[in-house]
């Protein structure tokens, strides 16, 4: 929520209330008093690393915002993340795994035919190298011919997609753009781009280039765009994006290039409005917001903030452990002579169980011996091994990029898990075919899988793996989930549950 502040007067109390219906010790309260963009960035940063799958686009928009994570957080006085370095060289070297020999990244194996994809991965890889990060010469010039080439075809057959503005921007970034395609594209193609954000990489290109007034042409027109809330592409995106995504990309954009004549604070209203009506953000979002923090400075040395009685001046932002809420309750005023406005974020795990929920999706869970037979108690043997399914339903049609998620319950393992990989359910012929994802892990604590849905008819989509009943003792069953990565309202999940792994019996 968000708290006005009356200058000289203005204050809100920080209590238990708050999280009164959250399980004792799972949440965090945050609260940050800013000018400028009103974001929670502690919170965005550990929303990113709670999602942590290995697509291109997950690796580098973890670690995108890493690379000013430093500056952003002493902006905001939290503290510098010391093992910084070693998390942005690990992302750099996982996210070449994902290159070919043509420079093309893939989601989830080496290679593809992505252009919007590999722009981001090479933006990623040329802020990493501009900040002193080492890129291997060879795959990062890999990288940027495939934009020169994917560029060069696009021109020839005439066509002019979302995805050309960001390789051109990128291109420019590194000074490999044609100065000629970039004016063509601002004076000839500018109304064919469908999102604001190509528009504004466009002007940020433009702008790298000594091109001020094209640039200033081009960010206006996103500007005014984001504003009236009619952007014309909704729903399943090609790029990854969002109404939101675009706002703060744009935002990140104009700020960097000092775009002349551009009212970035009217930007940023527009990303909080976007981020007030998105309930779940995807990890493009998350990581643009972050990116648009950093480059939107603000002038805050005249606030302060009243903590019970002790005065902070400037730009506010600490978090406040579940113990502490509970323990007192903390006043915040406002002792400044102008008002401003403090983002306060709740997080936690509810403290009753949420029900079964489907939104557009279904899912269903099953467990089954290893004979076909289903599993009707919830008690089962000390190394019974056990067959689960399954099975995620299509109300209709639809392009999704869907997620697969199954919580073991702690006791679980995973046992063999090749052997039904791929739809090949060999000895299991009870379970007939089951459906092949386009990336499936294996993990201590989880099952997931991953599916390109092309929306051409809905399905049935049908999964299975094998766990081992370990420990003896009375388990939480966690619900199993579903859900569009990028579009996150578009999801499902099971109730809650509970499973009991009977010990051998007393001699």
């Amino acid at each position: 929520s968000i708290e006005t502040l009356a200058a000289a007067s203005g204050s809100f109390t920080i209590n238990s209330d708050l999280v009164a219906d959250l399980t004792p010790g799972s949440s965090v309260v945050s609260v940050a008093a800013r000018r400028g963009l009103l974001l929670d960035v502690p919170g965005l940063l550990g929303e990113l690393d709670r999602y942590p799958y290995g697509c291109a686009e997950q690796i580098t928009s973890r670690a995108l915002p890493l690379v000013y994570l430093n500056d952003v957080s002493r902006d905001l006085g939290m503290a510098e993340d010391e093992t910084l370095k070693k998390r942005i060289d690990d992302a750099i070297k996982r996210v070449l795994q994902r290159q070919s020999s043509n420079g093309s990244f893939g989601l989830w194996r080496a290679g593809g035919d992505d252009l919007w994809l590999d722009s981001y991965v090479t933006d990623f890889l040329s802020r990493a190298r501009e900040a002193g990060h080492s890129v291997p010469a060879r795959a990062f010039n890999q990288a940027l011919d495939r934009l020169e080439n994917q560029l060069a075809y696009s021109n020839q057959a005439g066509q002019v997609g979302n995805e050309i503005a960001y390789a051109l921007y990128v291109l420019a970034r590194n000074r490999r753009a044609s100065i000629g395609d970039l004016r063509y594209f601002a004076d000839a193609k500018l109304d064919e781009f469908t999102t604001p954000l190509a528009r504004a990489q466009l002007g940020a290109a433009l702008s790298l280039y000594g091109e001020g007034k094209r640039a200033t042409g081009a960010f206006r027109i996103a500007l005014s765009e984001l504003q009236s809330g009619q952007t014309e592409q909704s729903g399943w995106r090609e790029d990854y994006g969002s109404d939101l995504r675009d706002s703060a990309a744009t935002l990140t954009l104009a700020a960097e290039a000092r775009a002349v004549d551009i009212a970035l604070p009217a930007i940023a209203r527009v990303v909080e409005r976007e981020r007030a009506q998105t309930r779940l953000a995807s990890t493009q979002e998350n990581a643009w917001m972050l990116l648009a923090a950093h480059a939107l400075s603000s002038d805050d040395e005249d606030i302060a903030v009243g903590i019970d009685g002790a005065t902070h001046r400037g730009r506010y932002l600490r978090r406040f452990t579940d113990e502490a809420v509970r323990a007192q309750s903390l006043t915040i005023a406002n002792q400044g002579e102008r008002d401003f406005d403090a983002v306060v974020t709740v997080t936690g795990v509810p403290a009753l169980a949420q029900p079964a929920a489907s939104n557009g999706l279904t899912i269903t869970r099953s467990t089954f011996t290893l004979q076909g037979e289903p599993v009707a108690s919830d008690v089962v043997g000390q190394n019974e091994r056990l067959v689960v399914v399954l099975k995620i339903t299509e109300r209709e049609a639809r392009r999704a990029r869907l997620l697969v998620e199954d919580y073991l319950p702690a006791g679980f393992e995973i046992d063999n898990p090749r052997l039904v990989a791929g739809g090949d359910t060999g000895n299991l012929a009870w379970l007939g075919k089951t459906s092949t994802p386009e990336h499936m892990e294996f993990r201590d604590d989880r099952f997931a899988a991953a599916f390109e849905r092309s929306g051409s008819e809905a399905q049935t989509l049908t999964l299975a793996y094998i766990v081992r009943a370990v420990t003896p003792g009375r388990y939480v069953y966690p619900p199993a989930l579903v859900e569009d990565m990028y579009g996150r309202d578009y999801n499902a999940r099971t109730g809650l549950g509970s499973v009991e792994i009977a010990g051998p019996e007393p001699r």
